[in-house]
């Protein structure tokens, strides 16, 4: 039986062959494959393709409200008008040609996660310019370049637009959520960013600030897995939360809690004794206790009432002088 396995000869001779032209080569002959689609692995199956319609109407909200309070804090005409939200990841946000921005980090309490605010460098530059008394730059004069670093004068300008503007968002996101939002770091759109991967999903809601005579944009991102929990909410699947239902639930409760009950105790006295003393009690011993005129009563084991000991129909009693609530210092008074 031959050897199927080419000797090193053979495949020398093979190989000068293919290489002088004297062995036809037959690119079909092989097997064939179907045609290869590229596919992205990461988190795209956290993108959603909806439009939050309840998102757009809190976005109007809070550009209407933020225009009056930039206009105090620059004193200078503002108009903000909400333009879009779009569903994108970390990364195509950052293509989108905004040069160096300030991405200003903060902590959307009660959530878990951080979101973004994002300004460019010419909206920053106007800031600055407005709020020093200037009448701000057209972002369109050659003489004003993109920045490569922002001095800390503008970067507290800038903060102090943020949080006026975080001040804006919990007001208008109240019937979402008790928002609490706090900054707490600032970012170069060139730097790394701890809170947030290129491929991660985010929502990110665009608008547009006119100062004066001239315009520019600014974005809100939302990373997905800080805003998860408020999706359906965005989305118009779940209603906000209610304040007159929450007034409800908690009336249904408070008239729940009174018929439950509650064991009720009382100490009539007390005394000290040794450890000896206690071993060698028996039945039938007396031990002589102190009769206090006070005593404390306890819902389980919380002292809530304080009064005085005494007969009442026969019975031993205590008249109640004093409501303690769980204050455990009053109760040893």
């Amino acid at each position: 039986m031959t050897d199927p396995v080419l000797t090193e000869e053979e495949k020398g001779a093979l190989l000068d062959g293919v290489s002088s032209g004297q062995v036809e080569v037959h690119a079909n002959g092989g097997p064939t494959y179907a045609d290869v689609k590229p596919f992205e692995f990461g988190p795209r199956s956290r993108i959603v393709t909806n439009s939050f319609p309840r998102l757009q109407s809190l976005n109007r909200q809070f550009a209407t409200r933020f225009a009056k309070q930039a206009e105090q804090l620059l004193n200078a005409e503002t108009v903000v008008t909400f333009n879009n939200v779009a569903n994108i990841t970390f990364s195509e946000f950052g293509g989108k040609g905004e040069g160096l921005s300030l991405l200003l980090e903060f902590v959307p309490r009660p959530l878990d996660g951080s979101a973004l605010i994002n300004l460019n460098s010419h909206l920053v530059e106007m800031l600055v310019e407005t709020f020093y008394g200037g009448a701000g730059n057209d972002p369109a004069d050659p003489a004003i370049q993109d920045t490569e670093f922002y001095t800390p004068g503008e970067i507290n300008v800038a903060t102090m637009f943020g949080n006026a503007m975080l001040a804006v968002v919990a007001d208008v996101w109240q019937p979402l959520s008790k928002f609490a939002p706090e900054m707490i770091s600032d970012h170069l759109s060139s730097g790394v960013i701890d809170c947030i991967d290129g491929g991660d999903a985010v929502i990110c809601s665009e608008f547009d600030i006119k100062i004066g005579e001239t315009e520019q944009h600014f974005h809100i991102l939302w990373p997905m897995a800080t805003v998860a929990s408020l999706v359906p909410v965005f989305e118009g699947q779940k209603r906000e939360r209610d304040s007159a239902e929450d007034a409800r639930w908690e009336r249904s409760l408070r008239s729940r809690l009174t018929d439950a009950v509650v064991k009720i105790s009382s100490g009539v006295g007390n005394t000290s004794l040794t450890l000896r003393q206690v071993a060698d009690l028996a039945p039938g011993d007396v031990i002589n206790i102190t009769n206090p005129q006070k005593g404390v009563v306890f819902a389980s084991t919380v002292p809530v009432l304080e009064g005085r000991f005494g007969v009442h129909d026969g019975r031993y009693a205590i008249e109640t002088t004093k409501w303690l609530g769980s204050d455990t210092d009053a109760a040893s008074n």
